[in-house]
């Protein structure tokens, strides 16, 4: 397959055989500077410190170890009270200014913001400045310039960030590891690291929620499925949008470091490969009637978060905020509906992660 920015890769469209490249991260590797490797928009021929989602064992897992913990399943559990208190008050502030109202701006994209100022300690009137230069680094379209711009300008707002916690005896993420600064990791990659959770954080919850509150209005009957019964209902909405929309839709790129036979084709070492993960969510093999959304649907074993060592390290905060602020929307404004339909340019069609720029709804 030839690439829209140079080069050519094998594309993987099935499920087994995206999960198997996933997983075998000895035989595929995750190294953008290695030569084969897909040219994607975002990818760096260069290693950039800290991004460890590029990266393979043993320099992966000693950055992800350091973050890890905090992301896990059972942290978050613990955490959906706190999770669930800012949903509340967004839909609180939502219900009392009254509709007709753009729920991307009103609940989707400030949700992730209140989430990521608790657990990591980003100052939450830093909002706006994030969002720019997250959106301005994922763009397709963005030339080299203006991705080193934004990315320049982060950095250097991190820094001072950091330098500012270390003095601080604070018990959020970022704090704690600015407080280890020297010890198992330098200032540029502690960089990095925030860099990567920011970025992945804010986009992917706010497409998540929009998409799925998207599906269930634009769909009585899925929609009426989750009124009655919100707290049941919402995580399998979520879980099925997850499958449907398969939020980084352009791809995961992989290189192969030996000759390895794949579905039936040799491929060599040096080959790169595309693994078309919004395609494997869609493969009749696996989903009934794939391209239908439907709730009842077991969607658990979609791969959009990803598989293996590389899975999404924010897969399970993103589902809670998700299926939280979807349930209470659901719960509180049961005649919830959309205004108009969105249109084509009311996507995140060139962005790195997919969405909504808005949703009008009233009720």
């Amino acid at each position: 397959m030839p690439l829209s920015y140079g080069g050519e890769a094998w594309l993987v469209t099935d499920f087994a055989t995206a999960r198997k490249v996933l997983a075998d991260h000895a035989r595929f590797s995750s190294d953008a500077t290695l030569p084969g490797y897909p040219a994607f928009p975002l990818s760096s021929k260069r290693t950039i410190p800290g991004h460890f989602l590029s990266m393979d064992q043993p320099e992966h897992t000693r950055l992800r170890r350091l973050v890890a913990a905090e992301f896990s399943g059972s942290r978050v559990k613990g955490l959906r009270p706190a999770l669930a208190r800012n949903a509340t008050q967004l839909v609180h502030a939502l219900t009392e200014a009254g509709g007709p109202v753009d729920l991307v701006s009103a609940v989707a994209v400030p949700l992730p913001a209140l989430s990521a100022s608790d657990m990591l300690g980003t100052p939450l009137a830093d909002r706006d400045f994030f969002l720019a230069c997250t959106r301005d680094m994922q763009r397709h379209d963005a030339s080299i310039a203006e991705r080193v711009l934004a990315a320049g300008k982060m950095s250097r707002y991190l820094e001072g960030l950091f330098a500012a916690k270390r003095q601080e005896e604070a018990s959020d993420l970022f704090s704690r590891l600015a407080r280890s600064l020297g010890e198992d990791l330098t200032m540029a990659e502690l960089v990095g690291v925030a860099n990567l959770i920011i970025v992945a954080g804010l986009e992917t919850t706010a497409g998540l929620v929009s998409l799925t509150m998207l599906s269930l209005l634009s769909d009585e009957e899925q929609g009426n499925l989750v009124r009655s019964d919100p707290d049941r209902w919402a995580p399998a909405a979520v879980g099925e949008a997850l499958r449907y929309w398969t939020l980084v839709q352009h791809g995961v790129a992989r290189v192969a470091t030996c000759d390895v036979e794949l579905g039936g084709r040799t491929i060599r070492a040096g080959d790169g490969l595309v693994v078309n993960v919004a395609a494997a969510n869609r493969d009749p093999a696996v989903f009934s009637d794939p391209d239908r959304f439907d709730l009842r649907r077991e969607a658990r074993g979609q791969l959009a978060f990803g598989h293996g060592i590389h899975r999404c390290l924010g897969s399970f905060t993103a589902q809670a905020q998700s299926e939280l602020a979807v349930a209470e929307l659901m719960r509180r404004l049961p005649g919830l509906r959309l205004v108009n339909p969105p249109r084509g340019t009311d996507f995140l069609a060139d962005m790195l992660v997919y969405g909504l720029r808005t949703l009008d709804v009233m009720w």
